[in-house]
């Protein structure tokens, strides 16, 4: 155990005395405060940066190398003066010419538009009828469903019954299309009935404003209706 303590004391005297380089072969003083500033290389240029502003750098750097690699410039941005497609609306037929003469009045360059007409708020079906009795109906309307055709009685329509309706639509093009087909099945009969007329309505539309002029229209409230400007709808 004395044998144990001597040489744990030794090695410890050997560690001190390499620490404070007193051992002849073994310098430290390579690794010397001075020795090391000398090796340093433009000590001056190092500069302590925050986590944030260190983040924004990687981003950037990230940023800019994603645009070399797809051999666009880095200060590519998209065209400020992309064209753009607007219109106001729907207007009825008697609020068509005030927003017309309030669009002239701003006697902007380049503003040029069309009218859109569209019909909205129709209602149709695809009728057959009107049977003699309700009788005369069933025995049709049981015919038709073993041809497996979708029919159903018509009711709330006292011209109309008693009859049956194959379908109600928003369109009168709807409507025709699918009476066209129940007359290739060979219900010839079938006809469109208007159950509500539609109401025509108007789209003023500018279909190409660059950033100025679309910036001056979606700031208009035309008369009289208050009507503004936005993208023009998508088609169906």
């Amino acid at each position: 155990m004395r044998g144990l303590v001597i040489v744990l004391a030794l090695a410890n005297l050997l560690v001190l005395a390499w620490s404070v380089d007193l051992l002849p072969g073994f310098s430290r003083g390579h690794e010397r405060e001075p020795e090391r500033l000398k090796q340093e290389v433009r000590p001056d240029a190092v500069q302590l940066i925050t986590p944030t502003a260190a983040s924004a750098a990687l981003q950037a750097a990230a940023v800019q190398r994603s645009h070399g690699a797809r051999g666009a410039p880095a200060a590519a941005m998209p065209n400020a003066d992309a064209s753009v497609c607007l219109e106001a609306g729907p207007l009825a037929a008697s609020e068509v010419a005030a927003a017309e003469r309030a669009l002239r009045a701003l006697d902007l360059p380049g503003l040029e538009w069309t009218q859109q007409r569209s019909e909205r708020g129709g209602s149709f079906i695809v009728y057959l009828g009107r049977f003699a009795d309700d009788a005369a109906m069933t025995r049709r309307r049981d015919e038709l469903r073993r041809q497996q055709l979708h029919v159903e009685e018509l009711r709330n329509s006292p011209d109309l019954q008693p009859g049956l309706q194959f379908g109600r639509y928003d369109t009168r093009a709807a409507a025709d299309a699918a009476q066209a087909q129940l007359v290739q099945q060979g219900v010839k009969a079938a006809r469109v009935v208007t159950v509500s007329n539609p109401v025509v309505v108007t789209q003023l539309r500018v279909e190409r404003a660059d950033g100025e002029l679309a910036a001056r229209l979606t700031q208009l409230s035309l008369p009289p209706s208050g009507a503004a400007f936005r993208p023009c709808a998508m088609p169906q």
